[in-house]
């Protein structure tokens, strides 16, 4: 007796699935199958835990969890897993990835016809005797097999529909919310290829911002005249079926043989753009297709529309810090635009230090609010003209902290604070607020320290005039290694030899004409005033 479990949450595919193997007879006489069924994973790993088991078959993704993970759960438990042959309507790279990794036999990709089910059980049952005879597993073929496709097909069906909902990146960038939308679209209709372009009024081109199956030599940009999507774009149109509703015309230039599929991508119900499927495997679409991808395009509209709204939000939320910061440092003639400088400074280094445009733009931003925490630290403290008192400095120590508290609850705003908080700590591990030393330190607040120390040094302060260039390179490199990443103060030094960092000190007057009496303090005491 062969004892086989079958795991699927589907009563009807369960059911199907369960009649076949029944009916196999291994070795044409004498064995019997014994196949025995659950609904949900928790009733899998009862049945594996309890007994032998020759073979499982199983879907891949139920009501109560991945039937991966709960194989790998179980044999980090010891426990003996059977020959699997898993099921799924929705294999991604990272899923059959997995399986490998876990040994899989077999594994089917919903809908398949079941003579593909019973080729994977003879290799699952297949033995070698005593007498070297190979034993066979053989079932007739019934007429009611042409059912099993159309289950398995309306399984797929409901689990793309349950990721639209669940697994489309809501909180990704457009670029990852439009590829995941189009690779579900072409798992819809079985297309070979597609893209997703979004529509530029100004220039009357489309921008492919997602791409599969296009081949090297197709350009991401083309003139909309140059398709057959004026209509759509216009709003007449609500899907184009090549060679199915006579449609003339290229879907992108350079792609002038197949069918294609393509459905209006909509912002707030403005067309802004089109998803195009190439050589799809039903045109013209089945109804239920039709539906699917429908919804598929209403849930991106949603998504766009949501990250539309955070977009504009997170530039609102940015610009009232900024103006907070400018705000502040009005107060203070001789500090007055420092925010402003360091954050230029620090996408200079940033953009010397080889990194990309985007990550430039985020470390400008967090010179440009680096010093924001300020705005709880009292005037008296702020502003005073003279060297602080021990007390007064463990006040100013405490902007920092301030400023990521200031961030805390801004979701869009999370590598900012770590600028925030982490730009006066020391690469030697004695900085503030926490300590930390080296690759402890976030980079990006590595960068902005530099910059922030480079902009205290070449400009007037009420305590000290502004200090020439040549000093602010020797303090470069004495304080390389202890004070300053050393690559950052790399890029920092070849920036001002290279005349991108200037000094008031080439300045014969301070502001206002007003040359202060504490001019002469020492260098010391210069350290502790750039916090």
């Amino acid at each position: 007796m062969l004892r086989l479990l079958i795991v699927e949450d589907q009563s009807a595919v369960r059911e199907v699935v369960a009649e076949i193997a029944g009916e196999l007879d291994v070795g044409g006489a004498g064995t019997d199958v014994e196949v025995i069924q659950v609904a949900s994973l928790e009733e899998a790993k009862q049945a594996l835990s309890s007994g032998q088991w020759q073979g499982m078959i199983t879907d891949m993704s139920l009501g109560d969890g991945n039937a991966l993970e709960m194989i790998a759960q179980l044999r980090a438990d010891g426990v003996t897993m059977p020959p699997v042959i898993l099921m799924s309507g929705f294999l991604t790279s990272a899923r059959m990835t997995q399986a490998v990794e876990l040994d899989i036999e077999h594994v089917l990709s919903k809908p398949f016809a079941p003579d593909v089910l019973l080729s994977c059980l003879n290799k699952l049952f297949c033995s070698v005797g005593d007498t070297g005879a190979e034993k066979q597993a053989y079932r007739t073929a019934r007429s009611s097999d042409r059912l099993l496709p159309e289950m398995f097909d309306m399984d797929r069906r409901l689990g793309l529909v349950y990721r639209m909902f669940d697994e489309m990146p809501a909180h990704h960038d457009v670029s990852e919310i439009c590829a995941s939308a189009l690779g579900l679209a072409m798992e819809v209709v079985h297309a070979d290829g597609g893209y997703l372009a979004l529509f530029e009024r100004q220039r009357q081109k489309l921008v492919q911002v997602a791409a599969q199956g296009m081949g090297e030599e197709i350009g991401g940009t083309c003139a909309l005249n140059d398709t057959c999507f004026q209509a759509m774009i216009d709003g007449d149109e609500e899907l184009l079926q090549a060679g199915a509703d006579g449609v003339n015309g290229l879907c992108w230039p350079g792609i002038s043989e197949g069918s294609f599929v393509a459905v209006p991508v909509r912002l707030q119900g403005v067309s802004m753009g089109v998803l195009c499927l190439l050589r799809p495997g039903e045109v013209p679409l089945k109804s239920e297709t039709r539906q699917i991808l429908g919804l598929l395009v209403k849930k991106l509209d949603t998504l766009l529309d949501n990250r539309a709204v955070h977009a504009a939000l997170a530039a609102n939320m940015r610009d009232t810090l900024i103006a907070l910061v400018r705000s502040l440092e009005a107060r203070d003639r001789y500090t007055r635009d420092h925010s402003a400088r360091v954050g230029n400074l620090s996408a200079v280094l940033a953009r010397d230090l080889g990194l990309d445009s985007d990550h430039v733009d985020l470390i400008r931003t967090g010179g440009l609010l680096h010093d924001i925490g300020k705005c709880g630290v009292p005037d008296a403290v702020l502003l005073k003209p003279g060297r602080y008192t021990d007390q007064e400095f463990a006040i100013m120590k405490a902007h920092p902290a301030i400023g990521d508290n200031i961030l805390a609850n801004m979701d869009t705003m999370v590598r900012e604070r770590l600028m925030l908080r982490h730009h006066h700590e020391r690469y030697d591990g004695y900085g503030y607020p926490d300590k930390l030393a080296g690759e402890q330190i976030p980079f990006n607040a590595r960068i902005v320290c530099v910059a922030d120390a480079i902009d205290a040094m070449t400009t007037h302060r009420v305590y000290r005039m502004a200090r020439p260039l040549s000093f602010c390179l020797e303090q470069l490199k004495n304080n390389s290694g202890t004070q300053f990443d050393p690559l950052v103060v790399e890029v920092a030094i070849a920036a001002v030899e290279s005349g991108e960092v200037r000094t008031q000190a080439e300045d014969c007057h301070q502001p206002d004409g007003v040359m202060p009496l504490s001019a002469l303090i020492s260098v010391k005491t210069e350290v502790r005033k750039y916090a």
